[in-house]
C-alpha cells in the first residue's frame, strides 16, 4: 500500500457514513422511478380533456371506434414524449451520441437536444398517426393542432424537469452543508483527541522524566513548550482559521518537544516568506502533517529525518524524505482526510498530496485575509 493510501482511510466517523445517513434522511426516488411516475402524471393530465371528449362523441362526425383509436394513440404519444424529455432533461452525465459529445449539465446542450428530439418526434408521430387515424380536419389544421399539443406537453415537461433539477441541487447543497458541519465537528474532536491522548502524554512525560534527571534546564524548557502546545491545542479547537504566523509559532514549540525525544535525529527547515505570514489556513494543519511524517518514517542516527516547510505562491508545503517504516504503526487515517475537507470548506481547494521515490509532500492552499 502506498504512503498516500495509508494516510487517507477515514476513522471515527467516515464521510461515506455521513452520506449514507443523509441520503436516508432526504430520500428521493431513483432516476428511473421518478421519470416513470412523472410521465404517468403528465399523461393523465393531458389525457383528461380527451376523456371528456369521449363522452361527447355524438357531436363529432367520426365514429366512436376511431375516436377511441385516436385517444389510445395520443395517450401513448403523451407517455412516450414525457419519458423521453424527462430522461433527457434530468440527465447530468456527459454522453457521446455518434461523433457528438453532449453534456446534459449544460443548458445550451439540453436546448439543442430538446429541439432535435422535438423535430424528430413530431415528424415520426404525425406520420404514424396519419396511418392509423384519418383526421376529420384539414391536414394543415390537424398538423397545427397536433404540433401545438406536442409543444405544450414538451414545454410543460421541460419546466417540471427544471424544477426537479433545482430541487435536487438544493437537496445536494443541504447534504453538503450537513456533511461539512459534521466533518468540522469531528475534526475539532479528533484534533483535540489526537493531541491530548494517552500515547502522546506518555511519551511527553517519559521524555520530561528523563530530562528532569539529566538536565533540569532542558526539563524547564520542555515543560514551557509543552504548556504552549497544549494551550494552542485547546484554543484552536474553538476556531476555524489561524494565521501562518500563529501556526509557525506553535509548530516551533511542538518541534522543541519532538527534539526533546529525537534530538538531532529530527531536522527541520522552515522557510516562510514574510508576505504569507498573515495568510490563513486551518488550525493545527502543520502539526498534523509533521506528526504524520514522524509517525510513518524511520528516525535514527543513521537515517535522520529532515522535514522542510516552505511557502510558494498562495500555498504552504510540508515535505520530508521518504524513509518509510517496514512495520506500519496503527492509524485512524483521519488527519489528512479531515484536513483536506477543512481546506475545501475554507478555500474551495483541497490538499495536494505528492509522492515520489525520494520525497513525500503535502501542499496546503492559503487563504488571503
Amino acid at each position: 500500500m502506498s504512503r498516500k493510501a495509508s494516510y487517507l482511510p477515514v476513522g471515527f466517523l467516515s464521510l461515506s457514513t455521513v452520506k449514507m445517513s443523509l441520503n436516508k434522511k432526504y430520500k428521493i426516488p431513483s432516476g428511473k422511478k421518478l421519470v416513470v411516475l412523472s410521465s404517468l402524471a403528465v399523461t393523465i393530465l393531458f389525457a383528461l380533456p380527451r376523456v371528456a371528449v369521449l363522452f361527447r362523441t355524438g357531436q363529432y362526425e367520426f365514429s366512436p371506434d376511431r375516436q377511441m383509436t385516436d385517444f389510445f394513440l395520443r395517450t401513448i404519444y403523451h407517455f412516450l414524449v414525457a419519458m423521453i424529455f424527462f430522461a433527457a432533461n434530468l440527465e447530468t452525465r456527459k454522453m457521446r451520441i455518434g461523433l457528438v459529445a453532449v453534456n446534459f449539465s449544460n443548458l445550451f446542450h439540453r436546448i439543442v437536444v430538446n429541439s432535435f428530439l422535438f423535430v424528430v418526434l413530431f415528424v415520426v408521430l404525425f406520420r404514424f398517426h396519419q396511418l392509423w387515424v384519418e383526421p376529420v380536419l384539414p391536414v394543415r389544421v390537424f398538423r397545427f393542432l397536433f404540433n401545438l399539443n406536442l409543444t405544450l406537453e414538451i414545454l410543460f415537461v421541460v419546466l417540471i424537469s427544471q424544477i426537479y433539477r433545482q430541487l435536487f441541487r438544493n437537496h445536494q447543497i443541504r447534504m453538503d452543508n450537513e456533511m461539512l458541519l459534521k466533518t468540522n465537528a469531528e475534526t475539532r474532536y479528533e484534533v483535540l483527541k489526537n493531541q491530548v491522548n494517552p500515547h502522546f502524554l506518555f511519551n511527553s512525560f517519559n521524555t520530561l522524566n528523563s530530562l528532569i534527571v539529566n538536565d533540569q534546564d532542558k526539563a524547564v524548557n520542555y515543560v514551557n513548550n509543552m504548556s504552549d502546545v497544549f494551550r494552542y491545542v485547546l484554543e484552536s479547537s474553538k476556531k476555524e482559521r489561524a494565521t501562518v504566523d500563529e501556526e509557525i509559532v506553535f509548530l516551533k514549540a511542538y518541534i522543541q518537544m519532538l527534539k526533546g525525544r529525537f534530538g538531532e535525529k529530527l531536522q527541520f527547515k522552515i522557510e516562510v516568506e514574510p508576505d504569507f505570514q498573515q495568510f490563513l489556513l486551518p488550525p493545527m494543519a502543520l502539526q498534523i502533517l509533521v506528526e504524520n511524517a514522524v509517525k510513518h518514517n524511520v528516525i535514527s542516527q543513521k537515517q535522520p529525518l529532515e522535514i522542510h516547510i516552505f511557502t510558494g505562491g498562495p500555498q504552504l508545503t510540508v515535505s520530508n524524505h521518504l524513509q518509510e517504516k517496514k512495520i506500519k504503526e496503527p492509524s485512524t487515517g483521519l488527519g489528512l482526510n479531515n484536513l483536506s475537507q477543512r481546506c475545501n470548506y475554507l478555500s474551495g481547494k483541497e490538499l495536494v498530496v505528492k509522492r515520489t521515490e525520494q520525497t513525500f509532500s503535502v501542499t496546503i492552499p492559503l487563504i488571503e485575509t
